[in-house]
Parts: C-alpha cells; structure tokens; sequence
C-alpha cells in the first residue's frame, strides 16, 4: 500500500504522538508498504526511518511552548494525496481538517489517531482553562466525525474518543520497540545499578518531561514521604524541561539530594541500561492516553507504582496488567507505605516485574503494524465495493 501520514509535528516532534507515529512507520515500512509524510518543520530535525520522504510546512508556535501548528498547503496536500491509497493523520489541528477534506473530494480513506486529550491540552492555558476547554470539545466533537474510522492506543482512549464521534473507534497499541537480549546490555545495566545505588538496595526511577502538565513535582513529594519509612532506595529522573531547576532546588531543600538524582537528557541506550537497573517506575502524571515511557519500562521489567487519575490510561493498565501499584495524589503518605511494604515482600515485587514484561510484550510495535495494516485494507475493500470494515472496540461493546 502506498500510505500518507500527516502530523503537525514529526521526526523528532513532541511527545508521545510523534514517537508513536515513527515507530508505526517503521512497522509499515518492515511489511513491505510505502510512506510518504507531511508534516511542520522541526527545529532540530531527526533522520526519518529510511526509505521515507518527509515533506515540511511553515509551523506557527505559541510563545516558548514546544507544541507548534502546521501551517496548511493545500498544494502539497494534493500532491500526497493523489500519491497515496490511504491517509493517516495524528495530530487535531487546522492540518488535520484540511487533509480531511481533501482526502474526502480524491476518495482517498482516512484514518484519525486519537492522541490529544483536552485536560492536557489546556493546563497550558491555566487563566483560560473553561473557555479552553470548551473549545477543544466542540473542534474535536467536529474534526472526529469527519474520518472513515479513528485509532486510539487503548480501550481508555477509546472510550473517550466515542465521546466525540459517531465513528468507528479501533484499539491499537501506540507500540513499543520490544528489548533485545545481549549480554552486553546485561553488564551496562548491572554495572550501572551498582554506581547509582552506592551501596542501597532500591532503584526507583522516572524518564519524562519536566514540564506542569506531567506533575514531576509528586516525584519529590513522593521521595520525601518515602525518606521517612526507609533509607535503602535511590531514585534517579531522566529528562528535562522547565522544571528541571525548580524540582533541583526542592530537592536540595528537603536534605534529598543525596538519594534524588536528575540525569538531565539521556540517549536511548542510557534510557534502556537505566530501567532495566530499576526496580520500580514512578508515574505521577495525571493526562496519559496511554504512556509509551511506561510500557518501555515495563519492557525492562520494572514494577510500576503509578498515580490513578480517571483523566490517564495508566492506573487501567497497571491494575489489569497486574504490575505495580496505584496511588491517589491526595494520599501520598498511604503511596509510600504501600511502597514500603513492596519492597520487604521479594517475592510479591518478583511477581509483578514479571508481569510488566509480559503485559508489554503485547505492544510489540510489529503487532500494532499488522492491526494498522488490516484497518487500511478493510477501508480499501469498501470504496472498492467490498464488505464494511469490522466492528471498532466501541461498537462491539455498544452492540
């Protein structure tokens, strides 16, 4: 198949979006398909997996914030368009509208993946949240009715996508590039346990953006109440963002830099040697449609002590999955002690490593291919006069 894909932001691009939409690429592209891409320039542009063509648009940013808007050309549209067989387009923007009316005059079939939640969007806009929202909700309520079908990373996101539209909803995995055993891996990561740890027994750890809407703050609030029932554990926090500083400075105001490290950006093999050295993953964000941060760790076999907001994903996921803990925010001290209980019971902590791999392994990024794949041959099957596409997730259980 020759297969178009439309983001506003792509190769690096922000969050988890482009990083979901890279590794799809990738399993297309290992099943034999084309892909071409249109997407905002990029600041910093990363090579794009080879064999793809990516073509870039002016982009609009607001202020300093790293989210930016494509701005569309209606030309360069066309042109991809009358190229592809099918479109798939990752980010609800003027870009995404544009494509989908296009595509609808050409009958090329167009699939929408469910990326954005309207919380996340708007804590940007604290002063203006209310008026922000609404207008998130009446845009999406409007761009989601117009594809053939939307995509979304689990049965969470697409609940909350069937609160917008009317059409069909499938559940596909955002993907992750499952870990390869090799001895040398084994040795980094152990070698590494062993200089962070410094002679302590736990290794907790957190990989993300420092930024207000991912809440890193609990990161420190959950060490200090932790520091109070135990003394054996270390835990390390790898990215940045705005709140790197901030969160350094708490730290050391708390007589917690001894036991809190920020690592700042890490490389890919730094991040997989870090968890696979850690015993358990810390989440406290309160806006995830899935958490592609914590399937990679659970991939490595890392417990996930995870904070359960009805607005995220994760707190599902773990409790289904059956690989860590869930907490309330508001309960910081009742987290910890639960944590502290964990980590006396070896057996119990062993047990719950070993279903975070295995959960994971159902993400493997090929498998997410191959469910891509069959929804764009069903959508080729029906303009050409074939059968209609199976039931989306959101069907089934409304059927």
């Amino acid at each position: 198949m020759r297969i178009a894909i439309v983001a506003d932001d792509l190769y690096p691009g922000f969050g988890g979006q482009a990083a979901a939409t890279g590794g799809h690429v990738e399993a297309l592209l290992a099943r034999g398909h084309e892909v071409r891409a249109l997407a905002g320039v990029e600041r910093e542009p990363s090579e794009p997996s080879p064999g793809v063509s990516v073509e870039r648009l002016p982009v609009w940013r607001p202020g300093e914030k790293q989210t930016h808007l494509a701005v569309p050309d209606s030309g360069k549209i066309r042109n991809l368009l009358e190229w592809a067989e099918v479109v798939q387009i990752n980010t609800p923007t003027p870009l995404a509208l544009r494509t989908l009316q296009l595509a609808r005059r050409v009958a090329v079939p167009s699939v929408v993946g469910f990326h954005t939640q309207e919380e996340s969007a708007a804590l940007h806009f604290s002063l203006l949240r209310r008026p922000v929202t609404a207008t998130l909700w009446r845009w999406y309520s409007s761009l989601y009715q117009r594809p053939d079908c939307l995509v979304a990373p689990t049965v969470f996101a697409a609940r909350l996508a069937g609160s917008y539209t009317t059409r069909p909803v499938h559940v596909v995995s955002n993907g992750i590039r499952l870990p390869r055993i090799e001895a040398a891996g084994d040795e980094r990561s152990s070698a590494l346990r062993q200089r962070l740890l410094s002679g302590r027994r736990f290794l907790i750890s957190h990989v993300g953006r420092l930024t207000h809407e991912k809440r890193p703050q609990d990161l420190i609030s959950f060490a200090e109440q932790l520091a109070h029932r135990r003394r054996d554990w270390e835990m390390v926090i790898a990215g940045t963002g705005p709140l790197r500083r901030v969160l350094e400075r708490r730290t050391a105001k708390l007589g917690l830099a001894d036991r809190v490290r920020f690592l700042g950006y890490v490389s890919e093999r730094e991040k997989e040697d870090l968890l696979m050295a850690s015993d358990l993953f810390l989440m406290p964000s309160p806006t995830e449609l899935q958490s592609i941060a914590t399937l990679e760790a659970m991939a490595r076999s890392c417990a996930v002590v995870a904070a359960d907001f009805e607005t995220s994903a994760i707190g599902e996921m773990v409790r289904e999955s059956g690989c860590g803990l869930c907490y309330r925010p508001e309960r910081m001290d009742e987290a910890t002690g639960d944590v502290s209980q964990l980590l006396d019971r070896t057996e119990e902590l062993r047990r719950l490593r070993r279903n975070a791999a295995e959960a994971a392994r159902r993400h493997d990024v090929h498998r997410s291919g191959r469910l891509l794949e069959g929804i764009y041959a069903s959508l080729l099957r029906v303009r050409s006069g074939g059968p209609k596409p199976a039931a989306g997730p959101l069907e089934r259980m409304e059927a």
